[in-house]
């Protein structure tokens, strides 16, 4: 029953906002923002603590406070730009991203060894998926199912309708190996605690556990991890496309994993503290510690 109030829920509110005019649109999820950020306060303890524990002292509490208020306005307006995606096509997306660096894809992608796309909820992370999709770009992205499976299955039949190929978290090796083999992108977001299939790697100046799958991958196939972040720029949006970064094997496979691993966060690290408020603070990024000895 809570799962089917949810979807019909969130059914009504998409149906509502998808056609709203784009200024009100960012107004409105300015607002969202605000809303949960002074009155619902959800994980407002742990946004502020885990910026407390990036900056440490480099920034006043003012500062931690006013980038955690930011960071719940974007993801109010990241939830409605969400929304309004089945009206996306190429002309719409155009008018509101600044596309002009993903040519750089389409050099990576004449040597037919697909690419790896290395990213992280930042931004809006599902605008720039849709991005690649409207572009024409064969992109799959790799996600985990929602606990409301018809919560979950409506998210991937609007990531469908602009594009992009869904891979489940579940079960990606197979997958992910034949997309890179046809010459096709996979997008992975390396920025989650897990502890499954990880190792330690620095981030923020913290050991943080993170996914080695991407490493894995890169080192497997040959393929190579190429940086993709979207930057809110006010009402618009801006790509960024890093220079690929190839990962060649040596003796040692896991201290490769390692390193590669730990050389993918610190590029997600250096994002972040260019834009602070565009990352997804609100997940406890730290909390898989190493074991005392």
């Amino acid at each position: 029953m809570k799962h089917t109030c949810e979807y019909f829920g969130g059914v009504t509110i998409a149906a509502s906002v998808r056609y709203l005019p784009r200024n009100m649109m960012l107004f409105l999820g300015n607002l969202l923002g605000d809303f949960i950020f002074y009155i619902l306060r959800v994980r407002r303890k742990q946004v502020l603590k885990n910026l407390k524990f990036a900056f440490g002292n480099q920034k006043s509490e003012i500062e931690l406070k006013k980038i955690a208020r930011e960071t719940y306005k974007n993801l109010g307006k990241t939830l409605l730009e969400f929304l309004q995606l089945p009206r996306m096509n190429g002309t719409r997306i155009r008018r509101i991203v600044d596309t002009s660096e993903l040519c750089k894809i389409d050099h990576i992608l004449k040597k037919r060894e697909g690419a790896i796309l290395l990213g992280a909820h930042f931004g809006n992370w599902e605008l720039l998926g849709a991005a690649f999709g409207l572009g024409g770009y064969p992109v799959n992205v790799i996600g985990r199912l929602s606990d409301n499976k018809r919560i979950g299955h409506t998210i991937d039949r609007y990531r469908g309708l602009v594009g992009m190929k869904v891979i489940q978290k579940s079960d990606p090796i197979r997958k992910v190996l034949r997309a890179l083999s046809n010459n096709e992108l996979v997008a992975i977001l390396m920025d989650q605690n897990t502890r499954k299939d990880m190792v330690f790697v620095d981030f923020f100046g913290k050991p943080a556990a993170t996914a080695k799958g991407m490493a894995v991958f890169a080192l497997r196939t040959g393929a190579p991890v190429v940086p993709a972040f979207i930057v809110r720029k006010g009402k618009y949006h801006k790509i960024f496309i890093g220079d690929p970064i190839y990962a060649h094997s040596s003796e040692n496979a896991d201290s490769d994993i390692q390193r590669y691993t730990a050389q993918f966060s610190k590029v997600i690290e250096s994002y972040i503290r260019q834009h602070p408020d565009q990352w997804f603070w609100l997940h406890n990024r730290w909390k898989t510690q190493p074991k005392i000895k």
